[in-house]
């Protein structure tokens, strides 16, 4: 069964890399450890941008619960990335950086084909 799965991620990223919309990138900054002589000060920050394919749209009504997600916010479906995203990183679109409000694996169970993201719109 894995291998259909993998199938299908090729063809979201295919289909996704056909039809992307603008410039889509998923930002990831990590800090590095604090140096021994000073525990006190946070490591440097890392940041490391991925590129997505990916479709950006208003949110589907389905996805609307009128507190987290609202009627005027977008909802990205990107391919999957060379990193497993999280809540933490956040999605760059067209140059602005904006804050995940939700993020869904497609199948919410086994290996993902696809993600789907809100942000504020």
């Amino acid at each position: 069964m894995a291998d259909f799965y993998d199938e299908m991620q090729e063809f979201a990223s295919e289909m996704l890399g056909e039809f992307e919309q603008g410039v889509v990138s998923l930002s990831r900054t990590v800090t590095a450890a604090p140096d021994p002589a000073t525990p006190w000060i946070p490591g440097a920050p890392t940041t490391t941008v991925y590129p997505l394919d990916a479709v950006v749209r208003r949110v589907s009504q389905k996805y609307v619960d009128g507190t987290l997600i609202v009627a005027t916010d977008n909802q990205i479906t990107f391919a999957v990335p060379a990193i497993v995203p999280a809540m933490s990183d956040t999605l760059i679109i067209d140059g602005a950086e904006l804050v995940m409000k939700d993020l869904r694996p497609i199948p919410p169970a086994g290996t993902p084909v696809a993600y789907i993201a809100f942000v504020a719109g």
